[in-house]
């Protein structure tokens, strides 16, 4: 987890380093160890840590139960129970905002609330307590965390 793999080009043209870390598999996942573009995992590492820190919270609440996480871009909820009592979704973005993120995965998830217990986990720099009162009171089934920190 801690091993950052990166070539990265001696060239000094910023656009052609951007492109290149845009587009170009100059990283290396690190879960699956695949080639990937910089931007990719640098999104889904920090996608990764949500997760990990959903896992802990909800063990934490429901030390009976076991859990299943879905790590990158698998098919299914992020993290589902064994029993499937209890699912989540998980992400980190810059904002909420960025792509419906979070009103798309509360959709998703309030479909499932009348047989599940749902959880909905992010981080990200700008969600306030107004914006999640608000959200709160659209999908009141849904619980809503928004991690302070991925540390």
């Amino acid at each position: 987890w801690n091993k950052c793999h990166i070539r990265i080009s001696s060239n000094n043209d910023c656009t052609n380093v951007f492109e290149r870390f845009k587009y170009d598999k100059t990283a290396i996942d690190p879960l699956t160890g695949n080639p990937e573009n910089l931007i990719e995992v640098i999104n889904q590492y920090q996608t990764y840590l949500v997760t990990i820190k959903a896992l802990d919270y909800l063990f934490e609440r429901y030390p009976d139960k076991s859990f299943v996480a879905r790590f990158g871009n698998i098919a299914g909820n992020d993290i589902e129970s064994t029993d499937g009592k209890i699912v989540a979704e998980c992400f980190a973005q810059v904002s909420y905002k960025n792509n419906k993120k979070l009103e798309k995965d509360l959709v998703k998830l309030n479909s499932a609330a009348s047989n599940s217990v749902c959880y909905e986990f992010f981080y990200d720099k700008v969600f306030t307590e107004e914006v999640h009162l608000s959200f709160k009171s659209k999908y009141p089934k849904i619980n809503i965390v928004k991690f302070e920190t991925l540390k």
